[in-house]
């Protein structure tokens, strides 16, 4: 009965309880409260001088490269370099034995000798002067037998002489007459070899200073020396080996690496591109002789510490490839860059003097491209469609579709919408709060 008493009076309190609360709340009405504006940071764009630049993917040489090879058959005698140590110019570096060479120099300058005596002999020859007085002699002789014909003849006449007489006179007349004719045939015969030989000796006299000189050549081509300051590689041969036998056999090579090139193959559009903005006053001309700087990284370097001038451009772009072949150079006074590594090229493409950016993060992308909320009239959000141009550091350059008064969302972008209003709080991008945010 106690129990049942004790419920009673709960339930009755608890009625009256609510009654009370219902009584009470009769005379107010529910209402909705906005919720505040969200705060954002915002800033005005950075304005300062921007360069944009185009990279390729380049492969170093040395500027000259040679192949030092054995132009004459024969034994390697002697090695002159230190493969660890540069080499000068005209420094010594292989012997090939020369005795061989020396005596084929030996023999030919002794065929030059004989030569050069049968052009004397050929050049005071008198066979000429020989048929000369030859001819004069015979000359005379006929003199002499046309007088004594005549005078037999004029005996004849006067049948003081007899005709065998006569037929004597004139047979030595004819026999004079023939021998005047030989003399004159050999006079003009000697004359010719007199020119002819003389100038087969003088062609033999030519061919032995060929011969001579094909032999010094030869013993030339024994010493091998550098032809430029440099490095050389490791020789390939040893002293004692037979090397030119048959082939150009190649002993070693030297490069010449104080100064690098570097080789990049730059696209048809790229090479396009360059040209119209060359012809806008834009960027340097090289075809009219403007020096262009080159940047060079190598795979290990941040950055590109290594500057250069574009030095060679070839005149035609390759048709299999599309591309046309560049060349840099670039001074290596202290051999940091070795031939035959990949790097990377850096080329200016453009110089913008007052350019905008704004931080990286505060660009959105959705399905029409990038695009920033800006901070308009009454704080209300815009949704801003950009086109991003290069990346400087955390910034990015914004080209075009943006003012250097506009306030730029930077931080608290997933607090924002299009349309809404926000709370604008102005910050610096130079400051490390800011710049450092994630």
């Amino acid at each position: 009965m106690r129990t049942l008493h004790r419920n009673a009076s709960v339930a009755a309190l608890s009625a009256a309880v609510s009654l009370s609360g219902m009584l009470g709340g009769c005379g107010r009405e529910d209402s909705y409260v906005a919720p505040p504006a969200p705060e954002v940071a915002v800033s005005v764009p950075i304005r300062r001088s921007v360069t944009s630049y185009v990279e390729y993917t380049a492969t170093t040489k040395a500027e000259e490269t040679v192949d030092l090879r054995a132009r004459v058959k024969g034994f390697l005698k002697e090695r002159h370099f230190d493969e660890k140590a540069p080499v000068k110019k005209d420094q010594l570096l292989f012997v090939i034995d020369e005795e061989p060479y020396r005596v084929a120099l030996d023999m030919s300058r002794a065929k030059l000798e004989e030569a050069e005596a049968a052009l004397k002999k050929a050049e005071q020859s008198k066979a000429k002067e020989v048929a000369t007085a030859q001819l004069a002699l015979d000359l005379a002789s006929l003199g002499l037998a046309r007088l004594d014909e005549r005078r037999t003849k004029n005996l004849l006449d006067r049948n003081a002489g007899t005709k065998e007489a006569l037929d004597q006179s004139e047979a030595n007349l004819h026999k004079a007459e023939a021998q005047v004719e030989a003399d004159r045939a050999n006079l003009e015969q000697a004359t010719a070899d007199y020119q002819t030989n003389i100038l087969s000796a003088k062609a033999n006299v030519e061919g032995a200073k060929s011969d001579v000189r094909n032999a010094e050549i030869n013993l030339g081509y024994c010493r091998i020396t550098s032809p430029f300051d440099g490095r050389i590689s490791r020789r390939l041969y040893d002293v004692g080996n037979l090397v030119g036998d048959g082939q150009a056999t190649v002993l070693a090579t030297v490069y010449k690496d104080d100064t690098i090139y570097s080789y990049a193959n730059v696209s048809e559009s790229d090479l396009l591109r360059f040209r119209q903005m060359a012809r806008e006053g834009k960027h340097r001309n090289f075809e009219k002789g403007d020096q262009i700087p080159l940047d060079l990284g190598l795979g290990n370097e941040s950055g590109f510490p290594h500057r250069g001038m574009l030095d060679y451009s070839d005149p035609s772009v390759d048709p299999a490839s599309g591309t046309v072949l560049c060349r840099g150079a670039f001074p290596n006074p202290d051999r940091v860059i070795v031939p035959g590594l990949f790097a990377r090229l850096r080329v200016v493409l453009e110089e913008k003097p007052n350019a905008l950016l704004v931080p990286e993060r505060a660009l959105q992308t959705d399905q029409e491209g990038k695009y920033l909320l800006i901070v308009g009239p009454k704080d209300v959000v815009e949704k801003r469609k950009v086109k991003v141009g290069e990346q400087e550091g955390s910034l990015r350059v914004i080209d075009g579709n943006l003012k250097p008064d506009d306030l730029v969302i930077v931080n608290g972008l997933q607090k924002a919408r299009p349309d809404a209003k926000v709370k604008p709080k102005r910050v610096d991008l130079a400051a490390p709060a800011v710049a450092k945010a994630p």
